[in-house]
């Protein structure tokens, strides 16, 4: 099988050199993005596989539509030197927790479907918020100057509050899912999300979070939701307050020993 990695990146470089050298492969063709206010790039390396660092780079903050932004970049780049049977979107504190050969055997089982995991409808009260709001300030919302983050986050729901008083609501009559970010797509699903990308970016430009929403409601409100996979053993990871927490790498043994295909997110700190 051919795969395409599309790879997100901004720090815990010794956990991405990892990465990259677990899907080293001639049938691995590896797409990275360094997040643009990465100033100093490590030296990374493959030596199988096509590597491609993408040079127009995306200012990701997390929660805003750069998030989409982002993705989108890179399935471009990817798409242009395709066909792949899979795309996968990964950061770059994921790992596999299986060989390339149990990696393929578990797409060749999936049968040219798309892979997801968490695939539902958000709470009434959640969806409204992420994305029939619109969702203002979000530039600063995780930034870790304090000052800054505390002025977004203020702001940010200030213009909620208002938004829920006089009633204004966005994207009124369109259905939405959500699934994790971290996905495998089919060369279809690919083409059909790239083929939609001025719609994606003005339904979800004020979205909060909307990089879990994008693919799954576009898939489903298309053709090629009867070739979605929901699967509970594609992704390990942990939630603690809406935020992943953090496998450290002495926990990968006992992690391989489990069922699961990936697991984010490594750390290197002890």
């Amino acid at each position: 099988m051919t795969h395409a990695w599309l790879i997100i990146a901004h720090n815990e470089f010794e956990i991405l050199q990892r990465l990259l050298s677990m899907l080293d492969s001639p049938n691995n063709d590896i797409y990275l993005h360094w997040d643009r206010k990465v100033k100093d790039l490590p030296a990374v390396r493959v030596n199988k596989s096509r590597f491609v660092v993408l040079s127009n780079r995306v200012d990701v903050r997390w929660g805003s539509v750069s998030q989409i932004e982002c993705e989108l970049a890179l399935f471009e780049a990817a798409a242009a030197n395709g066909p792949y049977h899979y795309y996968h979107v990964i950061s770059g504190v994921t790992l596999p927790l299986r060989s390339q050969d149990a990696i393929d055997t578990y797409f060749q089982a999936c049968d040219g479907k798309s892979v997801v995991t968490g695939l539902c409808q958000d709470t009434p009260y959640q969806e409204k918020l992420k994305v029939r709001r619109y969702n203002l300030f979000l530039h600063n919302y995780a930034s870790s100057n304090q000052l800054r983050r505390k002025a977004s986050q203020f702001l940010w729901k200030s213009a909620i509050t208002l938004q829920r008083v006089l009633h204004i609501e966005a994207n009124r009559g369109l259905v939405f899912y959500k699934a994790s970010n971290w996905l495998s797509l089919t060369e279809e699903a690919v083409k059909y999300i790239l083929g939609r990308k001025e719609g994606i970016l003005k339904t979800y430009r004020w979205s909060f979070c909307g990089d879990e929403f994008f693919i799954p409601s576009e898939l489903m409100a298309s053709p090629l939701r009867q070739y979605i996979l929901n699967r509970d053993d594609y992704l390990k990871r942990e939630i603690l307050r809406d935020t992943a927490s953090t496998f450290h790498l002495s926990d990968y043994q006992a992690l391989a020993n489990g069922h699961h295909l990936f697991a984010r997110k490594f750390t290197s700190m002890p």
